[in-house]
């Protein structure tokens, strides 16, 4: 359903003469360029969990919204929702743990949920409104986009929104530009340059008009016709957004800097350039065991690039990666879900998860129980972590120790990295002082043994073990470009919970 792009952007900085430059330090051990990270960076990767809210007209279609049928503008009478709660949105969005919600204020049918007041030209030269949104539905009166955003914040939730540049049927768009031949019915016959005016016109009144966005997303990206004004109303209105696919579908990005040879994607505000995340290549909800927070590839990154750019995992609820509501429409298991948050957040990478209120307007109860019990088991699983009280060091040499009062069961471990100045471990090992069976004389007999290993950590990296292991105490040892500073270390035992979340839905 999404149109990701190859390439996302990243961040970086402006010198005195104008030419961009990654933010970076050099490695005071191998020489080696650490990516640095801006606060913003760090602040959206401590979110974890975000939602993406897939609700406008597309939702009354049987289809999955308007993608590859450029002739399909649904009738505007078809969005009716009778009972819309935006606050059961975010009550829904608060039960998962989300911390971010990203709404689909217009998608590819080129619909807004929002009283657009945009007016523009005909190729007859007649001036004439954007009269394809919720002000010309059955529920004219009111603003879903506004309503979203007043619920958000009251729960403080961090909002944002997705726009679709390169696709409106509504104006006959596809690939960012108008369609040459005939119209179908319900579309307005325009020009790629009053289509760029009117993207930025609906821009303007998102950015302008709901407050500090959290998340910008651009699905599929721009044109490069339209990327010098869209920087320029970026840096004016959002500059501290997260910035989600941010190139065009040529490869360009929103900087002078890009080029077809090498085209490094960046995004410049304020001097400086914005702060993004780079998509990971799939929406199955898993990045790959070794996903690094730098790079600017859509897979996992790359350890020895200048760019600090972290990945984000969007994935759906609904089985066959079905966006918007489908009737009918199988949800994915609670084992399969908290498989996919360990394959997310457990690999260093922020979940987003799809949001999907049906026709009505509401969360369906079955959906709202799904994304409660994912939530229930990671609060559960991890706000508490096995003997708090247990001693912790970390030594200069990279090495964690904890270490227990008496025998400790676990089956699991937290590693968070302390990426202020940058992601330096490269690789680690977690050992433990196993707890085998008491001798004649009552006493234990302890090892130390191989529990699990890897490569990058960055903001999460959770370790299941094979099976739940009794211990007195654990190490990490870490290869790395500087030394290690840790955010924290922790062991957990989930076991019986996963059983337990598992078994509860089969009853639902």
């Amino acid at each position: 359903m999404k149109l990701h792009l190859n390439i996302l952007g990243i961040c970086a900085a402006v010198t005195a003469a104008g030419t961009y430059k990654p933010q970076y330090r050099i490695s005071p051990i191998d020489g080696s360029k650490i990516a640095l990270p801006t606060k913003e960076q760090l602040d959206f990767q401590d979110k974890e969990i975000g939602v993406l809210i897939h609700f406008e007209i597309a939702t009354y279609l049987d289809i999955d919204g308007c993608n590859n049928v450029p002739n399909l503008v649904p009738n505007v009478d078809l969005f009716d929702p009778t009972l819309i709660n935006t606050d059961a949105w975010m009550d829904t969005t608060t039960a998962l743990g989300a911390k971010y919600a990203t709404l689909v204020a217009k998608h590819n049918c080129g619909f807004t949920t929002w009283p657009s007041n945009v007016t523009f030209q005909n190729r007859d030269n007649e001036t004439v409104s954007y009269n394809y949104t919720i002000a010309h539905s059955p529920v004219h009166g009111q603003n879903i986009v506004r309503s979203f955003v007043d619920s958000a914040q009251k729960y403080n939730i961090g909002h944002g929104f997705y726009y679709s540049v390169v696709v409106n049927n509504f104006l006959n768009v596809q690939n960012s530009g108008v369609r040459a031949g005939s119209w179908a019915p319900g579309q307005v016959n325009i020009t790629n340059s009053t289509y760029d005016q009117v993207v930025l016109d609906q821009l303007g009144e998102l950015w302008k008009d709901y407050g500090s966005l959290t998340e910008i997303w651009f699905d599929g990206g721009y044109s490069s016709s339209q990327q010098e004004k869209v920087e320029t109303l970026l840096e004016s209105t959002q500059p501290q957004a997260v910035i989600f696919n941010g190139c065009d579908t040529d490869g360009n990005c929103l900087s002078a800097n890009s080029s077809k040879r090498n085209p490094i994607p960046i995004l410049r505000v304020s001097s400086q350039l914005t702060i993004t995340v780079r998509w990971i290549g799939t929406e199955e909800g898993q990045a790959p065991e070794e996903n690094w927070s730098t790079g600017v590839t859509n897979d996992g990154g790359d350890p020895t690039s200048p760019y600090f750019c972290p990945a984000e995992c969007d994935t759906t609820l609904q089985t066959e990666d079905r966006w918007f509501f489908g009737v009918d429409q199988p949800l994915r298991s609670i084992e399969e879900m908290i498989d996919v948050y360990h394959r997310t957040v457990g690999r260093n990478c922020l979940l987003e998860l799809d949001l999907t209120p049906d026709r009505s307007g509401l969360i369906p109860a079955s959906y709202a129980a799904r994304y409660k019990q994912l939530g229930d088991f990671i609060s559960s699983c991890y706000d508490n972590p096995i003997a708090p009280h247990a001693a912790h060091s970390a030594d200069d040499k990279g090495v964690y120790t904890i270490k227990f009062d008496y025998p400790t069961a676990i089956d699991r471990i937290v590693l968070m990295e302390d990426q202020t100045n940058g992601q330096v471990i490269r690789s680690y090992q977690v050992q433990a002082k196993v707890v085998d069976s008491q001798d004649a004389n009552g006493t234990f007999s302890v090892s130390f043994s191989h529990v699990s290993n890897g490569t990058s950590i960055g903001h999460k990296k959770i370790d299941i073990f094979e099976k739940p292991i009794s211990v007195t105490e654990v190490r990490v040892k870490t290869t790395y470009v500087d030394t290690p500073k840790w955010r924290s270390v922790s062991v957990h035992l989930c076991d019986q919970l996963s059983t337990n979340s598992c078994t509860s839905t089969e009853a639902n």
